[in-house]
């Protein structure tokens, strides 16, 4: 995988939902993303995060665990090592989530499963961490 440029500016200073600090939970893993630091669109698949960070990326598989040799480092006890994997299918020709075999689970849309497609707006629930995903214009399917 290639290293792309990494963004960075100024954190979201609003606090996240219910008066609770920014999420200390969000740990940044640089590899393969760009940090969004402004209003400039960027085209991949993105992330966003309880805190209103948001990462995104323009390569597959996408790693999401407590681990740091993950893409997306969650820094949460109910969130395994690594607990689920990003990826294009050919089969369905979209993009997929799948669980690892995470002990907390995988959570789409507020429904548990195992593996499912990731459509625009999904809502992604690992352990106790909550994300949000948005395809803003991926750029090749299949780069696996």
């Amino acid at each position: 995988m290639s290293l792309f440029s990494r963004r960075s500016g100024k954190k979201d200073e609003q606090k996240a939902q219910g008066g609770k600090e920014p999420s200390e939970k969000v740990e940044a893993a640089a590899r393969g993303a760009t940090m969004e630091a402004s209003s400039e669109q960027v085209f991949g698949l993105k992330f966003i995060f309880e805190s209103g960070e948001s990462k995104t990326f323009t390569s597959l598989p996408i790693l999401i665990g407590r681990s740091e040799q993950n893409q997306i480092v969650l820094g949460d006890k109910s969130v395994s090592a690594t607990h689920a994997r990003v990826y294009y299918d050919d089969r369905v020709r979209g993009i997929c989530i799948v669980d690892t075999d995470s002990l907390n689970g995988l959570y789409i849309n507020d429904q548990p499963t195992s593996r499912n497609t990731l459509q625009d707006g999904a809502k992604i629930r690992l352990g106790n961490i909550n994300l949000v995903f948005r395809d803003t214009g991926y750029i090749h399917p299949g780069s696996e």
